[in-house]
This record gives structure tokens, sequence and C-alpha cells, in this order.
């Protein structure tokens, strides 16, 4: 029993550091995504005119860096599914490891059960070869010489 007991802590302090390592990996992969869209987003909004007025527009104004901002959006784009992916495999790997978490709990609740009934057994069986020990000690006292 002990050796599950300590099974089962071991698979539950492992589990527990997995899922802390997804966290970390999320935390990263969220960190770079913003950093990637704060870099990758351009002004929007006002756009100079050809005649000197200032234009307020819905569309960027063209740039140099198009094709840098495209290769950006693209790597925000990817970040973003990968983030997804992970936080996707790290919600189903805890709700497996709540899962064998609560297997775990029933086991136990099993086992010691299991080991009340075995101590019950065993007092039981400790008082019978008292009573008997005293039913022997009297038969002697009582029987002639």
């Amino acid at each position: 029993m002990k050796a599950t007991v300590i099974r089962h802590g071991e698979t539950l302090r492992r589990t527990k550091e997995e899922i802390s390592e997804l966290n970390r990996m999320i935390q990263r992969l969220m960190a770079e995504v913003e950093n990637a869209k704060c870099q990758g987003i351009p002004s929007w909004g006002r756009a100079e005119t050809g005649n000197g007025q200032r234009d307020v527009g819905h569309n960027p104004p063209c740039s140099p860096l198009g094709p840098q901002n495209t290769k950006l959006e693209a790597a925000v784009t990817q970040l973003e599914q990968q983030g997804e992916t992970a936080l996707s495999d790290a919600r189903c790997k805890l709700a497996e490891l709540e899962a064998a978490l609560q297997k775990a709990k029933q086991d136990m609740a099993c086992l010691v059960k299991e080991y009340q009934e075995v101590m019950n057994s065993k007092l039981g069986l400790a008082t019978y070869r008292l009573l008997l020990e005293d039913k022997e000690h009297r038969w002697a006292e009582l029987s002639p010489q």
C-alpha cells in the first residue's frame, strides 16, 4: 500500500511539473505574440495626401515595410496558433491528470478500507487468542494434579 501511495505521489509530482512547464511555455509564447504584434502593427489612421492635407482612412499607408509586415503578421498568426495548440494540449493534459488523481484517490480509499478490515480481523483474532489462553489457564488450574 505504501508503494502505491509513493507511486501515485510521484506521478502527481511529475504531472504538476509538466503543467508548470506547459504554463511557462504558454506564457513565453503569449509574450512572443504580444511582442510580435507590437513590432508589426503599422501606424494606422492619418496619412498625408498629396496636397498637404491629412486624410483619415481605414487603409494603412503604403510603406516599404509591406513585405516585412506581412512576414511579421504571418509569424504572429503562427505563434497564436502554436499558443492555442499548446493551451489546448495543456487543458487536455490537465483533464487527464485530474482524472488520474481522482482514480488515485478512489484507489487510496479502497486500500484504506481494506487495511481497516485487516486490522479489525487482526484485533478480533488477538482477542480470541487471549480468550483461549485464559480458558486454558483456568482449565489447568481446575484440573486435578
